[in-house]
């Protein structure tokens, strides 16, 4: 498998993946996205994207980075059904951490997924700087529960 960073210009599959499985996520420009894709397609099912970077590959997982001035959020992290279970998004987190790991990111986990994110040195914050705390609230009126978690800084 295989991490890609896609430009604003090579979204279109990844957004048919989130609207597939994830119908109420809505990529903003300003997000970086990124995509872990696998080469050797078997499903019909499956969203396949091609890229100068990637060619006729399946979309196993996606994730989106927020800026949020000086801070970030993690979001949209989603691993495609037929892929859960298997460790491909502990995988995407460990892609992920060299991009995130500076103690300025955050995440609105869903409850349950609270341990896995823990696993990836996000933890439970009852305080949280004012522009996230805002976006916390305005999030946390939907249906499911979110937790806010934030990734502390690993020791240098």
């Amino acid at each position: 498998m295989q991490l890609t960073w896609l430009a604003p210009d090579e979204r279109i599959e990844v957004k048919k993946f989130y609207r597939q499985y994830m119908p109420y996520a809505r990529l903003l420009q300003k997000e970086s996205v990124c995509v872990l894709t696998q080469t050797d397609s078997t499903s019909a099912n499956d969203v396949e994207i091609a890229s100068s970077a990637v060619t006729c590959s399946t979309i196993v997982a996606s994730a989106r980075i927020r800026p949020i001035g000086q801070l970030a959020i993690l979001t949209g992290m989603l691993v495609h059904p037929d892929f859960r279970g298997q460790g491909v998004g502990h995988q995407l987190m460990d892609e992920l951490s060299s991009v995130i790991n500076n103690g300025k990111t955050y995440i609105f986990a869903l409850a349950h997924l609270e341990g896995f994110y823990s696993q990836h040195g996000f933890g439970v914050i009852a305080d949280a700087p004012n522009d996230i705390a805002q976006l916390f609230l305005k999030y946390q009126g939907d249906s499911e529960r979110l937790v806010l978690m934030g990734l502390t800084p690993s020791p240098q």
